[in-house]
């Protein structure tokens, strides 16, 4: 992914610094006004923004600014940090990940709609361009079925138009057996 059309967000590129170590994989926490309670609702996503788009989402929840202090902290509790970003980004970036990997075949998780609402309407055309090095990259993680993932690859851009590279070899199913009383 890269924001070099948007020269605004300049430095806010997860995946220009160190395209290794950031795995395509961006965390993101909302926080909206509620215009009926005096608690914030917050939702997150889970962005892969090589290849699958939203991986996972977290429906909004009310919360208090104290709360939402101490959640914010446990959220990006396993990061160096967190940057706050401009709520234009956070809409291109969720927007624009679940669209590019919608154009690939990929759905977005199924608590995507529920999650984005926080986030009002895409404002537009999205300004980022997905992938790595211009094609989608795919690592799997622990809970995907790379087999199916690189097949709608194959199918919707080409046994070129794609890289893979399997970070979690899939580990042999073992039968659980049910002892007999």
């Amino acid at each position: 992914m890269d924001l070099e059309s948007a020269p605004q967000w300049t430095g806010l590129d997860p995946g220009a610094s160190d395209a290794e170590e950031g795995r395509g994989l961006v965390t993101v926490l909302v926080a909206a006004d509620s215009t009926h309670s005096t608690k914030a609702q917050v939702s997150g996503f889970l962005l892969d923004v090589w290849c699958l788009g939203v991986k996972n989402a977290l429906p909004p929840q009310g919360m208090t600014p104290t709360r939402l202090a101490a959640y914010r902290h446990a959220y990006f509790s396993a990061f160096e940090g967190h940057v706050q970003v401009p709520a234009e980004l956070v809409r291109a970036l969720v927007f624009g990940a679940a669209a590019y990997a919608h154009e690939l075949g990929f759905a977005p998780e199924a608590d995507f709609e529920a999650a984005a609402a926080v986030l009002g309407e895409p404002a537009g055309p999205c300004p980022i361009r997905f992938g790595r090095d211009g094609k989608p990259f795919y690592i799997n993680g622990p809970y995907d079925d790379p087999d199916a993932i690189v097949r709608t690859l194959r199918r919707t851009v080409g046994d070129d138009g794609f890289h893979a590279s399997v970070a979690f070899p899939e580990q042999p199913r073992r039968r659980l057996f049910r002892s007999r009383r």
